[in-house]
């Protein structure tokens, strides 16, 4: 048996009988999972794509658990549990799954929000005509949505920590509470505004799915297109290959592996059926122009068959604008979560992780400030070194900003001499991680300190304001009051100051010193004496005790730079430092030493050395692809992560396979790709 047989060759699905319950396990064999306006579009997130968290088999058994493995010693799967007495979600519940992402879009992506069950319909396409006898069908999928719990054994994808969760992990898809008026709480009441509304539905995300999905853990679809497809075998295809394919125009795949994935049948008996249903679907993919063309090619045994998709430029192009419609709608909102929080607004808990969002963002975004920032941090010679911008803005990229920062202040600390060699070092292997600890604490400090000291000066502030406040309230009462006694009325008024003056001295009988005293002090302690005199009118006219309340709002964090900048051309579900990792035949180049001489490059080592305009990313990822095939040392996977890196950071510098590649993307304006064989 060769090789691609045994990586295929699954065998039957394992069925325990345990009781009430049923267990049906299937191997996968799934690799690990890889990152990849309209009104409708939505995002979906990874594992939603990859893994068969929706069954498309239309014969469900009740209490049937299912478990698909990925590897031979049983150690990565994923296992879904229905509730007791019901079937794990199937063809319907995706489909109420898809309107729920494209309400939670409507709704500026929080977390929590409201909907009813006719919205749910409407976002569906179902007619309104229809809406009654979908109602109870709608209350049922929702229900088994959020009670049907998913079983991740090192599988789940979390983009928030970059990548496969090595745990187990138990999770739902979401939270539902159905809420009647007389449940509803006084911040609901809106929702029944309308009288013939008898319940609404509160819906929650779970975590793992929800980080995905705000952050870089999902790829862009058209909901009404998703839900316009009768098959849920073509629908789960088209995901699929949208997400294998990336932006090439042809994928070849085994019909095993995209059959294990959607997943339809795989034992000897179902085989031929299962790819004939695959070919029913290319065909329906290329009828709706998703696809230009497609090839079934049977070679040997049916475990062998293959698939052949074929993709053109207009294909790309939508997937591209899908991406930044989606983008920009999104990053309206972050702009938008980022302003709250002024004049006692209340910020909720999605909005303080969109607000998050923003804040990681700004912080992997290089800008020419702080590009400027850490050139001053690094030893003074790193601005002799040419290459260092590009190394800087990509070590922001990958890093983020502040990890870059303190490396820079570390490096300075240290007088280092290969300046561009051990910063690079330096950010991979976490050497400044103590000293960031150590000058974070410092900060921190410094930060408390001037905190206490501002508490006081306010402190002080709002005394000498209550003081002066006093004084001038004071001086109100002896002009507008005691001026306007008369004659009788002031002397009674000065007898009585001049008795407590007396009583206050702790003397039985006035002297002639305490009468000069009194008359150089008269007015202030007439003022005084009418202001508790006022106080104490003003405190009697309360009947009850009442104590004082002291509203203070809150404000949120505020971002120090203006995020409206250009921001960095992302690519969903990937990132530099993941793709780096994955490449083993790498090494960074590293600038020459003062007084060495240049290697001479033979014209006939310049593989290719161009510099071009183009509008879009694709077309010069499309180019670069292109020349990088022409290098029969590096293999096919690298050079597409090679293409995903200039993707995502439009710089790329390194030396692979015995290749020195320097590649930079500048949108309309000239690019370069030169490779030279070293």
């Amino acid at each position: 048996m060769n090789k691609k047989n045994e990586i295929f060759a699954v065998p039957k699905n394992e069925v325990i009988d345990t009781g009430p319950s049923e267990i049906v396990e299937k191997f996968l064999d799934v690799s690990e999972v890889e990152n990849e306006k309209q009104h409708s579009l939505v995002r979906i997130d990874i594992n939603v794509i990859e893994y068969p968290l929706f069954t498309k088999n239309p014969r469900r058994k009740k209490n049937q658990i299912i478990r698909y493995f990925f590897n031979r010693d049983k150690e990565a799967y994923i296992q879904v549990n229905p509730t007791s007495g019901d079937f794990i979600p199937g063809e319907f519940e995706e489909r109420v799954f898809i309107a729920i992402l494209k309400i939670m879009r409507d709704k500026k992506y929080n977390n929590e929000f409201y909907t009813k069950p006719s919205e749910i319909l409407y976002n569906m396409g179902i007619p309104q005509t229809s809406y009654k006898s979908f109602y109870k069908k709608i209350t049922l999928a929702l229900q088994r949505l959020s009670q049907t719990s998913y079983t991740f054994k090192n599988s789940l994808y979390s983009n928030k920590m970059k990548g496969i969760i090595d745990d187990k992990i138990n999770t739902n898809i979401m939270n539902i509470r159905i809420i009647t008026l007389n449940q509803a709480e006084k911040d609901e009441m809106e929702y029944f505004q309308d009288k013939r509304t008898k319940e609404v539905i509160k819906i929650s995300i779970s975590n793992y799915f929800y980080d995905n999905i705000i952050r870089k853990g999902y790829l862009v679809y058209d909901s009404q297109l998703l839900l316009n497809m009768d098959s849920p075998i073509t629908r789960a295809l088209y995901m699929l290959v949208n997400k294998l394919r990336f932006n090439k125009f042809h994928l070849r795949v085994l019909a095993l592996s995209l059959i294990k994935k959607i997943p339809l049948s795989d034992d000897a008996k179902s085989l031929g059926r299962s790819i004939k249903s695959l070919e029913k679907s290319c065909k329906q993919l290329k009828e709706m122009d998703l696809i230009s063309d497609y090839n079934v090619i049977k070679q040997g045994k049916l475990v062998q068959t293959e698939i052949e998709f074929f993709f053109e430029e207009k294909h790309n192009a939508i997937k591209q604008s899908f991406f930044y419609d989606d983008k920009n709608h999104f990053d309206n909102l972050l702009i938008t979560y980022t302003d709250k929080g002024e004049e006692g607004e209340i910020i909720t808990e999605s909005e303080e992780a969109l607000k998050e969002i923003q804040h990681e963002r700004e912080n992997i975004t290089p800008t020419e400030e702080k590009i400027n920032i850490i050139f001053e941090k690094l030893p003074p010679r790193a601005k002799e070194l040419k290459t260092m911008p590009g190394t800087i803005k990509d070590a922001i990229r990958q890093y983020g900003f502040e990890y870059v920062k303190y490396t820079a202040e570390y490096m300075s600390k240290n007088k280092v001499t290969k300046i561009r060699s051990y910063f690079i070092q330096a950010l991979e292997k976490g050497w400044a991680e103590n000293f960031m600890t150590i000058e974070k604490s410092k900060s921190q400090k410094k930060k408390e300190q001037q905190l206490t000291f501002n508490t006081i000066e306010m402190q002080n502030t709002e005394k000498d304001k209550a003081d002066e406040e006093i004084k001038s309230r004071k001086t109100e009462l002896y002009n507008t009051y005691y001026k306007n006694l008369s004659e009788a009325e002031q002397e009674e008024v000065t007898k009585k100051v001049f008795d407590d003056y007396i009583k206050m001295s702790g003397t039985a009988v006035a002297g002639p010193a305490q009468k000069i005293a009194f008359q150089r002090a008269k007015e202030s302690l007439i003022k005084e004496y009418l202001y508790k005199t006022d106080a104490e009118k003003i405190k009697d006219k309360k009947s009850t005790p009442e104590k004082e309340m002291k509203e203070i709002h809150m404000g949120t964090l505020i971002f120090g730079e203006d995020f409206n900048k250009e921001k960095e051309n992302e690519i969903s579900g990937s990132s530099v430092e993941d793709i780096y990792k994955d490449i083993e035949d790498i090494t960074f180049t590293e600038e020459k030493e003062e007084g060495t001489s240049e290697k001479k490059i033979k014209k006939s080592d310049i593989i290719c050395d161009i510099k071009k305009v183009y509008n879009e990313i694709s077309l010069f990822q499309m180019e670069l692809l292109d020349f990088l095939e022409l290098l029969d040392t590096i293999e096919q996977e690298t050079q597409d992560k090679i293409v995903r890196i200039v993707g995502i950071s439009k710089h790329f510098e390194a030396t692979v396979g015995g290749y020195y590649m320097k590649i930079e993307y500048v949108k309309d304006k000239e690019s370069s790709i030169k490779i030279i064989k070293k």
